[in-house]
């Protein structure tokens, strides 16, 4: 019999703990602070900010973030900006620091420059994101109906529905996007339903991923996606649901 209350060890108490960190999370909050602490020993300030008093970190961020760059020069994106500042901050609030340059009224004047920095960038055209994933139009499924690209009528479009289809499927119904969704989920995920109207649909319940992690504050998507099912749909014809 399982005891209720079992015994655990310091050592997997610290893995429960460390399973609640986001890996991305720690790996951006290191970067951020290599790049500190490389620009805080070139203009010669002590790079452990967790030593510093509130007015004298803030004089230094106010210095660093006028003149942040890249290694080579270029500039940061603005949303890069905001990663930096909530990396900065969150390195203070691991370490016991009981200051925070994201709150704290003793840092509005870094913030203020971190703010001025990033409108200027967007004013240079910056912030557009123009390699953003974008949706995929009516237009863009008619397309893929008129060259035939899936189907039987030769080799090559035999091919692509053979590996593709499934796959292009569940992205188009279910708005997967990274390999890691696709790698880890189950048959178990999914679930055949019915709607009041007889008409059948599958349904997919997707598991932690880099944008939900899950945890106490499950984030869900907003609106439950939905595929119909036809049963007179062929894997070997275009995919009309």
């Amino acid at each position: 019999m399982v005891a209720r209350f079992p015994e655990i060890s310091s050592e997997e108490i610290e893995k429960l703990a460390k399973k609640a960190v986001n890996k991305n999370t720690v790996k951006t909050a290191k970067t951020w602070m290599d790049v500190w602490k490389s620009s805080a020993e070139n203009m010669g300030f002590n790079y452990d900010i967790v030593k510093y008093e509130a007015k004298e970190l803030d004089e230094c961020l106010s210095r660093f973030f006028a003149k942040i760059r890249k290694s080579d020069g270029s500039d940061y994106e603005p949303d890069s900006l905001r990663v930096m500042l909530a990396a900065l901050d969150r390195h203070l609030k691991q370490n016991s620091s009981k200051i925070s340059i994201a709150k704290d009224r003793e840092f509005v004047k870094c913030r203020q420059i971190l703010e001025g920095e990033a409108r200027a960038l967007r004013e240079k055209g910056h912030g557009k994101r123009p390699n953003a994933t974008k949706a995929r139009t009516v237009q863009d499924e008619k397309q893929v109906s008129k060259e035939r690209v899936l189907g039987e009528q030769n080799p090559k479009s035999l091919l692509y529905t053979c590996t593709c289809n499934l796959w292009y499927l569940l992205i188009l119904h279910f708005g997967l996007r990274g390999c890691q969704e696709h790698h880890e989920m189950f048959v178990e995920d999914f679930s055949l339903n019915k709607d009041d109207q007889g008409t059948e649909y599958v349904t997919f319940e997707e598991n932690p991923t880099k944008t939900r992690r899950g945890g106490l504050r499950k984030k869900r998507r907003a609106i439950q996606q939905k595929m119909t099912v036809c049963h007179w749909w062929s894997p070997l014809s275009s995919p009309v649901l």
